[in-house]
């Protein structure tokens, strides 16, 4: 499992009778960079992204696990350790071995997008970035909570957690430090927001192009275009270039190196749009962007989803907007037998220590989408089998809790009204690390593949947290309208117009999977096939 997540370099080290095994996908630095790094007083490993440090932006031709590894060893106290990480911009995890002082660091970033977990009895530590079922060792996630410090001489000992400045409550089973880590977003709002008035009209396009007439609303609504323009370009672009074919040859390439997970709905159709338009005005670059669509087989045999028919639709609306444009859609069609097979011998272990019906049905759906084997319609006008090189897939996680799109904050607001609906939402930031994106990291990078969330950029996430509710949700309004308001405005105005209209569909529902076996299980159900 661990080798198959950093296909470019596999290591095995016994530092001090300690094992480590490591493995590393190559995406930063200007060759790859083995792990663990160590010298004889510490050891480092290192699974993340640096984008700005210190407010400044990274530059991907360096080594950021070289650089971090060079940070952490000179640092002289706790209070250095922790100025140093809440420097970092990006997606994390880290556990770092500071052997003179005999004290173990590790954590993940404020958002949980790097897969972190941990096992500990009195006799044995286990830190891993995935771990399959196991009887003799029982797993959970490393919370999101703050960077941890544990002490190695004492073998009961609770860790100590600095925590990050916002949090509300204080965590059980830890010690909690005086000292804390500045949360990487803003939260609270230095300015009021502007009230902008939103009115209702039954027909939902009219209302877009009213309110895009409205200079504050399309000046805002171009700045989270701008912001979310810039938070792809960087996911897409800090990378070598080279294919998961080329990279083993060590030569660079056009074919393509980014994708998108591809619902067709309102998220990913936008971060496909932002990132094929990127692709394309890059004239020295003739690659294509791949869209991954995965559907299950209906009752009739047939694979024409709810995801499969949107995806198609936003396809000819992103052809039509950006004509230049090279995309290409997979159309990845799971059957019921192979999705139980592929389950049984693989997907449950990545999934571990998650066993829900929910982590089920979303995991075999992603898995499926992440490996980018399906068919594509070719020049001919027939369907061939196509698989995709690319190394770093976009996702849309983390816009539903920002921006009010789960019918939770529907009956939030009908039972609270607006003060009631804006509670919810800081506490949707809040705990957005306890949202399973370990998981999806999990079974994204099975694949080699490096799953990247343009939406929880934190410029993205402090801009957002700053409008006024009532543009990002207006939830008085219908379903499909009122919901995720800004960014409908958004798709709108990029000429995805039928896009910008289509309700919030989960994948488990759009693509089909969840009615596929057992149409009678729940949610939160423990699923009996794991």
């Amino acid at each position: 499992m661990i080798t198959r997540r950093g296909p470019d370099v596999v290591n095995f080290r016994e530092l001090d009778g300690v094992g480590i095994l490591s493995s590393v996908l190559w995406l930063q630095g200007s060759s790859v960079f083995p792990q663990p790094v160590n010298n004889d007083h510490h050891c480092f490993l290192w699974n993340g992204d640096i984008y700005l440090y210190d407010n400044t932006r990274w530059d991907s031709r360096l080594s950021d696990t070289e650089f971090i590894y060079s940070k952490l060893r000179d640092c002289e106290t706790d209070c250095d350790i922790i100025r140093t990480l809440e420097r970092i911009k990006g997606p994390w995890a880290f556990v770092f071995w500071d052997k003179a002082r005999d004290c173990l660091w590790y954590g993940r970033d404020f958002f949980g997008r790097q897969s972190l977990l941990m096992s500990r009895t009195e006799s044995c530590l286990v830190l891993t970035s995935c771990a399959p079922r196991n009887d003799l060792l029982s797993f959970s996630e490393v919370p999101a909570n703050g960077i941890y410090k544990l002490n190695l001489a004492e073998t009961v000992e609770p860790p100590l957690l600095f925590p990050w400045d916002c949090l509300q409550t204080e965590p059980s089973g830890v010690v909690m430090a005086a000292q804390t880590i500045a949360c990487p977003v803003k939260l609270i709002c230095d300015v009021k927001p502007q009230s902008i008035e939103v009115e209702s009209n039954e027909d939902p396009e009219a209302m877009f192009d009213s309110l895009l007439m409205n200079q504050a609303v399309s000046n805002l609504v171009n700045r989270l275009i701008d912001i979310l323009t810039e938070a792809v370009k960087t996911r897409i672009e800090n990378q070598p270039g080279r294919c998961k074919n080329c990279v083993k040859e060590s030569v660079d390439c056009a074919h393509p190196c980014a994708g998108v997970l591809f619902s067709g709905g309102l998220d990913s159709a936008i971060l496909a749009f932002i990132a094929a338009k990127l692709i394309s005005e890059k004239c020295e670059d003739k690659r294509s962007l791949d869209l991954m669509n995965v559907a299950f087989p209906l009752a009739n045999g047939s694979y024409d989803v709810p995801d499969r028919l949107t995806g198609e639709q936003a396809l000819k609306e992103i052809r039509a907007a950006l004509p230049d444009a090279r995309i290409r859609m997979l159309k990845i069609n799971v059957s019921k037998e192979e999705l139980q097979k592929t389950r049984n011998e693989s997907v449950l272990d990545l999934l571990n220590p998650l066993s829900t019906v929910l982590d089920d049905s979303i995991g075999c759906a992603i898995w499926f989408a992440a490996r980018g084997v399906g068919l594509v319609e070719e020049e001919s006008g027939q369907h061939g089998v196509y698989t995709s090189p690319c190394r770093v897939l976009l996702t849309g996680m983390g816009i539903d809790e920002q921006l009010g799109g789960y019918s939770r904050h529907r009956v939030r607001f009908q039972r609270d009204g607006l003060p009631g609906l804006e509670e919810e939402l800081r506490m949707e930031i809040l705990r957005i690390s306890e949202r399973n994106l370990g998981r999806d990291n999990r079974i994204i990078s099975d694949h080699g593949v490096m799953a990247r969330f343009p939406f929880l950029d934190e410029s993205l996430v402090s801009f957002l947290s700053c409008l006024q509710t009532n543009l990002k949700c207006n939830l008085a309004l219908p379903r499909g309208v009122g919901e995720k308001l800004i960014l409908r405005l958004a798709a709108h105005k990029l000429g995805l117009v039928k896009t910008a209209r289509e309700p919030k569909r989960a994948v488990q529902f759009g693509s089909r999977i969840a009615k596929l076996e057992n149409r009678k299980e729940k949610a939160g159900d423990i699923a009996i096939r794991v």
